[in-house]
């Protein structure tokens, strides 16, 4: 789907953009664990007759209403931090220390997108309901929609935020919670009805959606400013979610939209302006980077005198405190393991934020023995401990065993190859599942954002139904499809651009590769074998396991989309549940995988007569022809392995080598540091 263009006449339309934007981009730091710590908050004296404003911000939430975890915060790291009692005494306690210095001050709790969807089971076996309770609690006014809000269609989405009655029949514990009102204001600028765009109308919101909304501050000495936010959804939607949850939409570009809708605010005399985006950005090693950059750069071209303050960014999960030109832009990893704290000062005459006044920091969510000024909230603790009851008969059911009791880890824990163990034995089940109903599947491949969690295993070494729904929460239905080999090998390649954002776990497939002079393919696949140590025939057709998502070309991989299904084999957490319990069954207690479906190795070819191959220090039975290299040994290079912080992407060599004579080394290039 692509992104619709600013009208010639429309008031914000600009030249085609076709250069980077110069606006500069500083990292701001952030060396203090809580509001009380930090020494750069602008000084209240200075800014008698304007109102304090405080804007605290969330994003990715995930219905995750007991997640812990690390917090990565600049040079920081945080442990067990997290949950969602102890996010809501944080901002409570970041709203009361900013009170201290502005009694006349006012707060603003907003989130920026995916408040729902992945998420653990108290969350999702009651539709994330009891999500939207906690968040209630919370006192989250203003909310954009992420990629996750269309999990299960954008009207169930909008049934949990308005407390709808449910349009079908769930389990016993979600029928009979209560169903209320979330309180919280939806806004989304760019997600329009497809075909209602035209040259007078930027297009028609579904489900009653404002594209912005304006808050109206009164303060006790009659003075009133008016604050505008704008919400923002990511343009990757529909790489990011089924195509029947997005078909009947567009998703306008993020960065014409903001300067669409600033023009009109800022034509109402509101010119303190904060975007709500559910776009990624990371801040690491002192850089700050990624797609919400990109779009805050792009306005600045579209409209260099834009009103835009503060962006509050969402969806790569990552730590960000930035300013981009003038416009502070932060994000709070995910989960609630931290929160945005932005003080500013609102000047009444004017509508807009004083300059050089707004100061951002991301702080972690610690927990109570690390910051037991934070008291947890017992509202929220309430919503969570019920919710946590109420699906309890379901979630503590044991379905297997696993041989010891360490937890199999996931995504946070990839190799460099960026494989895990959870990944890995999520696609060796569905594998199992579709030979054991009578598919003789050949392989089986997952997109790791839909392995979303360890899988914990219990000191009793048992795995319940919860730890395995953790790891395989959305229920995407499994199918089996045809895919010659030149198109299993078109979709390895397809992971590694985009800096590997979204990549593959893999089961009965191993794969070599090695690196090429393509910088739009700096890495290629070289060889590829089946579980029986054959080499994949390009020509010849395979039986594949994927998740519907992946079916439809999510994720950008493209090269699964259109193929022919021959069978269904049911949703992809019952399959791997079944799985444990099966393997269980039969005597063979759950262990880690190896994780060795990506092979980085050093190869060889002899082409005096026709392509040959050789794997060194891998499995050389695998290889058709053992070759021997004349040269040096220190001048074989290794294959490179693909990094966290690496581009990388892969093409199957073969009969382009054809014709060319002797033996050749394919040598590796100096790796790209980041």
């Amino acid at each position: 789907m692509s992104a619709m263009p600013i009208s010639a006449d429309d008031a914000t339309a600009a030249a085609p953009i076709s250069q980077a934007s110069s606006v500069q981009v500083v990292t701001n730091p952030d060396p203090a664990s809580q509001p009380g710590q930090a020494t750069d908050w602008s000084d209240p004296a200075k800014y008698q007759g304007y109102v304090p404003v405080q804007i605290l911000g969330i994003n990715d939430f995930h219905g995750g209403l007991s997640n812990t975890g690390t917090a990565q915060i600049g040079d920081q790291t945080y442990q067990n931090t997290g949950t969602a009692e102890r996010l809501a005494g944080s901002l409570n306690q970041a709203e009361s220390d900013f009170k201290a210095a502005n009694p006349a001050g006012t707060t603003i709790r907003v989130e920026a997108g995916d408040m729902v969807g992945a998420s653990p089971a108290n969350s999702a076996l009651l539709q994330d309901e009891s999500t939207m309770h906690a968040l209630k609690a919370m006192h989250i006014e203003y909310g954009t929609l992420g990629n996750h809000e269309f999990d299960e269609g954008l009207g169930e989405f909008n049934r949990i935020v308005t407390g709808g009655q449910p349009t079908k029949q769930y389990n016993d514990a979600e029928m009979a919670y209560p169903h209320e009102a979330s309180d919280i204001n939806i806004i989304t600028a760019n997600v329009i009805l497809k075909g209602t765009k035209t040259d007078d109308n930027y297009g028609e919101i579904p489900y009653g959606f404002q594209p912005y909304i304006i808050k109206e501050i009164h303060t006790s000495d009659n003075k009133i400013v008016k604050i505008g936010f704008i919400g923002i959804e990511t343009t990757d939607l529909p790489i990011l979610t089924l195509y029947d949850n997005y078909k009947d939409y567009e998703i306008l570009d993020e960065a014409e939209t903001i300067a669409h809708y600033e023009k009109i605010l800022r034509n109402q005399g509101v010119n303190a302006i904060v975007v709500l985006a559910h776009t990624g950005v990371e801040t690491k090693d002192g850089e700050t980077k990624g797609t919400a950059v990109d779009i805050i750069q792009k306005l600045y071209q579209i409209d260099p005198d834009n009103s835009v303050d503060i962006y509050l960014a969402g969806h790569s999960h990552q730590y960000a405190n930035a300013t981009v030109g003038s416009v502070k832009l932060v994000q709070a990893i995910y989960t609630g393991k931290a929160y945005d704290d932005i003080i500013s000062y609102v000047n009444p005459a004017t509508n807009d934020f004083a300059p050089d006044s707004i100061v951002s920091h991301v702080f972690p969510v610690l927990s109570e023995k690390d910051n037991p000024a934070a008291i947890s909230d017992p509202t929220v603790a309430g919503i969570v401990e019920d919710a946590t009851k109420r699906v309890a008969p379901v979630i503590n059911q044991k379905i297997g065993e696993a041989a010891t009791p360490e937890t199999i880890t996931g995504r946070l824990h990839n190799t460099i190859t960026r494989e895990n163990q959870a990944g890995e034995l999520v696609v060796d089940g569905q594998l199992a599942e579709a030979r054991k109903l009578g598919v003789n599947a050949d392989f089986a491949m997952t997109n790791t954002g839909g392995v979303r969690a360890d899988l914990v295993v219990e000191p009793d070494h048992t795995i319940t139904w919860g730890a395995a729904q953790a790891v395989q929460p959305f229920g995407n239905i499994l199918r089996v499809v045809e895919m010659t080999g030149q198109q299993v090998i078109d979709a390895l390649n397809q992971q590694y651009d985009e800096d590997q954002k979204y990549y593959l776990q893999i089961a009965g497939l191993k794969y070599y590769y090695t690196d090429s002079d393509d910088p739009n393919q700096p890495y290629r696949v070289v060889a590829a074998y089946d579980e029986n140590g054959q080499p994949l025939d390009m020509n010849k057709t395979y039986r594949v396991v994927i998740n519907d998502f992946l079916a439809g070309g999510g994720d950008g991989f493209t090269a699964f989309k259109g193929t022919n299904q021959i069978a269904v084999i049911g949703a992809d957490t019952e399959v791997f549940m079944s799985y444990i319990a099966d393997q269980t069954n039969a005597g063979n207690l759950i262990k880690a995988p190896i994780t060795d479906a990506k092979q980085s190795q050093e190869i060889t070819f002899d082409n005096s007569a026709a392509p040959q191959l050789k794997i060194v220090n891998g499995q050389a039975q695998t290889a058709p022809v053992a070759v021997k290299s004349n040269e040096p040994k220190d001048s074989q290079a290794a294959l490179p392995q693909t990094g966290n912080d690496e581009k990388s992407a892969l093409v199957l060599l073969g009969t382009a080598l054809i014709g060319m004579s002797g033996m050749f080394i394919i040598r590796r290039r100096p790796r790209r540091q980041k």
